[in-house]
């Protein structure tokens, strides 16, 4: 059968063996738009008549709040009062607006609590109220604005009502219906807007709070709690955030999850851990912090370090514990002042009495922060400094500080495997190195500050070295390699005054010394003697160049009223052996010393017919002069002896007859 090409029969085809097309989409939506307006002039009727319901039933729910302001107030007052268990006193006006949405506002309000540790006076209050329970007739309200609102709180008399809901709620007992029930009850959000707050603290300390903005949204007791906000003090603003997970178990003594950040331009603190009230309040947790400098930051909040250096560029990382007064931290990683230490720290309190306790460990230590404060030895002009101490006040707290440095370093002084102990103990500090290994020996120091009962500070110290690297010592002391050898030295002082000056005028004390084989620059005692018969003149010279090798050099020194008096002065060595005592003006920073050196053998024993020769040694520590004893070199110069002058016939009779 030849194939048909009529279109028309075509289309019959097809629709004899499928299924009617759909109609096209803009047909499909004009017959919706149909079904809809006919749906519409259907329901018409009934729509009004519930809009007009809705209306009504709305009308009638908030006519007692819009035409009566005293309806509406004790509406609002009866709200906060369940709430927050505060009492609230109107001046101005209150008002209720249905759109946008709606909202009361009070003007010139007042809250306060029972027992006035907590009153509030704002300007406005503004409240947003939740629709749904205007239909029953309630008004609730969801939020709460302040406008610049005046806050005296009083933390003594701990500002939360038994009538407030989150007191009701501490009281109800864990895990039972009723504490399921208080848990429930609605709290709100409450906004602050340029606020202030005069806190009250610590039997009449306060500190005020200026430019409050914050937020506190807890919608019930139950659910979770955030504060936010940022305030003026001191010229810091910071800015505060607290969140608990848990508030309703937090009040009634269990644990919840609690995190703390605070930021501003002097410190930031971040906690994040467990929180619990009851009759001990307490946070166990992880603590971070850092502070460009630390005593600023806590003399910010009257906060005394009684500790020494600046504790600049701080930052810390630990486990802390800490409770309404007292706190702990553990597992601490601690940097300030470049110094990096690892430990624990721990404030507690007896009484009112802070105790301060900390045992650190560290790599490396420079000490150098640690004297910042200490005021300057000596002045301008070289002289002992003349300005009088500002002491600091060590009688407010007690520290014990345990401290450990595999290498520790003051200036160019370095020390191995040092032990160091910080103590206050009532105004008094004293200051242990246990021992340190030091330049081939070991050193151990310790000394302690008071305020003196007449003013002024008393200073008590004492030092011992053991095979001490003495050329070593003196480099990195003061520069200098005028003597070496190994020093075995003990040192007591004492003195009391409000200056260096006047310590130096009152330094009292003892010490001792003893250095072998080593050397003495500027000084060659063996060539002086040994060419003392041949050149007796030129050994003047002799004796100030070169060195001198010694076995041993030993003395004792007695220290009063600034002057030291040395005693049992002795040195032996390879072809001589001195002896030497004389003094020395600390204040004056003088020396004045007389030695006689005596030619000996190869092991220092003075020889029986040796020479001698005697010099003194005086003037200023910085430039000792070397002064020989002339007139016994002139009289061993054959050819200089007739310089000296000839005892006259009739004196030597005289002086004959005066011994006779």
């Amino acid at each position: 059968m030849p194939h048909s090409t009529d279109p028309a029969s075509q289309r019959d085809a097809a629709s004899a063996g499928q299924p009617e097309a759909s109609p096209t989409p803009s047909k499909a939506a004009t017959a919706l738009r149909r079904f809809a307006a006919a749906l519409l002039r259907i329901a018409r009727p009934r729509l009004f008549v519930a809009l007009a319901a809705v209306v009504v039933a709305l009308g009638a729910a908030i006519a007692p709040w819009t035409f009566s302001n005293e309806a509406l107030f004790e509406e609002v007052a009866g709200q906060l009062r369940s709430s927050f268990g505060l009492y609230v006193a109107a001046k101005g006006r209150s008002t209720f607006s249905l759109l946008p949405r709606p909202h009361i506002a009070i003007a010139s309000i007042a809250f306060g609590d029972p027992l006035a540790a907590l009153t509030v006076h704002a300007d406005d209050l503004y409240g947003n109220v939740r629709i749904l329970p205007l239909f029953a007739g309630r008004l609730e309200i969801a939020e709460v604005t302040l406008a610049r609102p005046q806050m005296v709180i009083d933390l003594d008399r701990k500002p939360m009502s038994a009538a407030g809901a989150a007191v009701r709620a501490a009281a109800t007992r864990p895990a039972t219906p009723e504490a399921e029930k208080a848990d429930r009850a609605r709290l709100g959000v409450v906004s602050i807007v340029a606020g202030s707050a005069r806190v009250k603290y610590g039997g009449g300390r306060e500190t005020v709070l200026e430019n409050i903005d914050a937020t506190l949204d807890w919608r019930t007791v139950g659910s979770a709690a955030t504060f936010a906000g940022a305030f003026s003090w001191r010229s810091e603003r910071p800015q505060v955030m607290v969140w608990i997970a848990q508030p309703g178990a937090l009040l009634r003594g269990n644990p919840s999850p609690v995190t703390t950040r605070i930021d501003s331009e002097r410190i930031h603190v971040a906690a994040e851990g467990m929180g619990e009230m009851g009759a001990t309040p307490r946070f166990t947790g992880q603590l971070t912090a850092s502070s460009p400098s630390l005593r600023q930051s806590l003399d910010l909040m009257d906060i005394s370090v009684p500790l020494p250096g600046p504790f600049e560029n701080v930052r810390l990382t630990c486990q802390l514990t800490a409770e309404t007064r007292d706190f702990q931290l553990s597992n601490l990683r601690f940097l300030a002042d470049d110094n990096e230490f690892e430990g624990s720290f721990a404030l507690r309190h007896d009484a009112d009495r802070p105790i301060v306790q900390a045992t650190l460990a560290s790599n490396f230590v420079s000490l150098k922060p640690l004297v910042a404060d200490t005021p300057p030895l000596a002045s301008a002009d070289r002289q002992w400094s003349r300005d009088v101490f500002d002491l600091p006040d060590l009688a407010g707290a007690d520290v014990d500080l345990r401290l450990s440095a595999a290498r520790a370093r003051l200036g160019r002084l370095d020390v191995d495997d040092a032990a160091l102990s910080l103590m206050l103990r009532g105004g008094r500090l004293e200051i242990t190195l246990a021992e340190a290994q030091a330049y081939m020996g070991t050193i151990k120091a310790r000394a302690t500050f008071a305020a003196g009962a007449a003013g002024g500070l008393e200073f008590h110290a004492n030092a011992q070295t053991t095979g001490v690297d003495a050329g070593a010592l003196s480099w990195d002391l003061a520069a200098r390699q005028d003597i070496s050898g190994n020093l075995d030295a003990s040192v007591t002082l004492d003195a009391a005054g409000d200056s260096v000056a006047q310590l130096t005028r009152e330094l009292g004390g003892r010490a001792s010394f003893a250095l072998t084989q080593g050397e003495i620059a500027g000084i060659d005692l063996e060539r002086a003697l040994r060419r003392l018969d041949k050149r007796p003149l030129s050994s003047a010279f002799d004796i100030t160049s070169g060195r001198t090798a010694f076995d041993k050099v030993s003395a004792t020194i007695k220290i009063a009223k600034g002057t030291a008096s040395i005693e049992d002065g002795a040195a032996r060595g390879p072809g001589f052996s001195l002896a030497f005592a004389g003094s020395t003006r600390i204040p004056d920073r003088s020396l004045a010393l007389k030695a006689q050196a005596n030619e000996a053998d190869a092991s220092g024993k003075p020889r029986d017919k040796g020479v001698q020769i005697g010099f003194d040694i005086a003037g200023s520590w910085d430039e000792p002069n070397f002064v020989p004893d002339a007139a016994a070199l002139i009289k061993r110069s054959g050819a200089a002896a007739p310089l000296l002058p000839r005892a006259e016939p009739q004196a030597q009779g005289e002086t004959g007859a005066r011994q006779r």
